[in-house]
């Protein structure tokens, strides 16, 4: 009885080790931290146009600026953060622009064929539509 106990015992040891083993080896895999876009193989990408907003009047229509900002997108696709690195533009803008990228639904990127984390670096140029194109002009 003490020897089958004993055995039995061993044996759950060993089942315990090696789901620990793989779930250390799976945490090894899984990086996370955010690759920067130069180390990944593909580049994450929004799912759907992410539209900005643009002067609804006419003040500001003949505004010029750009915005910087880094996106920082998990291994799911969900933006977890978004950091202003320049702007030029009106701070309503600004805000909106980052709300807009905040909110898009991303593919993640990719590197060595597993979903990672990733930082990607966006530069939006705002400018005034192109005037006389159009009869109404």
């Amino acid at each position: 009885m003490k020897l089958r106990l004993r055995t039995s015992h061993f044996v759950a040891a060993l089942a315990l080790a090696a789901v620990v083993a793989a779930a250390l080896g799976w945490i090894e895999r899984v990086p996370a931290r955010y690759f920067p876009e130069s180390e990944v193989n593909r580049k994450a990408y929004p799912l759907r146009r992410i539209d900005l907003p643009y002067p609804d009047a006419r003040e500001g229509v003949d505004f010029y600026g750009t915005l910087r900002m880094d996106v920082w997108i998990d291994e799911r696709g969900d933006v977890d953060h978004v950091d202003v690195l320049r702007s030029t533009v009106p701070a309503r803008y600004r805000d909106a622009s980052v709300k807009a990228f905040a909110t898009a639904h991303w593919e993640p990127a990719l590197r060595d064929g597993r979903k990672v984390k990733s930082v990607k670096r966006v530069e939006v140029r705002f400018a005034p539509p192109l005037r006389g194109l159009n009869r109404d002009s």
